[in-house]
């Protein structure tokens, strides 16, 4: 009987691998975090150029296979990306200005979300991203996990399986773009420019 009983659940939960991939219960947008270590880019204004350049199913700092099948995929996660790359430069008080002779390239490489376990999940947030300024140019990858330093999500925090992921990619996509403004503070000092 036992075997049955086992044999309909397998049944039963492979039926539902789509749904429950997505997530099952209603999840909140993706949200566009403060710094938490803010810098002053003392209005310094930049053109920025974002690219998607999504290929692969990996990123440097990371084990995990990214799903290339989730929402974050197309213009949804490039949307994202872009707006919060921007979002980040103007909230350390830095401007946006196509005009600027100051070009910010920014070439994304990957963004996902990952939830690993059964019955306890540990869920993380992938970014990696290519950034050059001027003469500069670095790679930014974040892994975070649930529970993590500046990690939205507690590890041990109740909430659904999309929005824990959805909130995972936007605090590891802040913590990437934070040492990125870190290093463009540092580039200006160093060649002796106003910041």
């Amino acid at each position: 009987m036992k075997i049955i009983s086992g044999l309909v659940l397998a049944i039963f939960l492979s039926g539902c691998y789509n749904t429950l991939h997505y997530g099952y219960l209603p999840g909140s947008d993706y949200t566009y975090y403060a710094p938490l270590s803010p810098v002053d880019l003392k209005g310094e204004k930049f053109r920025l150029e974002v690219v998607d350049n999504r290929k692969g199913f990996n990123i440097s700092c990371s084990n995990f296979r990214i799903d290339r099948n989730t929402e974050l995929e197309g213009s949804i996660g490039f949307d994202f990306f872009s707006a919060y790359v921007r979002a980040m430069i103007e909230a350390n008080n830095g401007v946006i200005d196509p005009k600027s002779d100051k070009v910010i390239i920014v070439q994304l490489s990957g963004l996902s979300a990952e939830y690993q376990g059964f019955g306890y999940v540990r869920v993380y947030g992938l970014v990696e991203f290519n950034a050059s300024f001027g003469d500069f140019h670095k790679t930014y990858c974040s892994q975070m996990a649930d529970g993590d330093e500046g990690a939205p999500v507690g590890k041990y925090a109740f909430d659904t399986r999309k929005g824990a992921l959805r909130k995972m990619v936007s605090g590891s996509t802040r913590r990437a773009l934070e040492e990125f403004m870190r290093d463009i503070v540092e580039i200006q000092k160093k060649k002796g420019l106003p910041i």
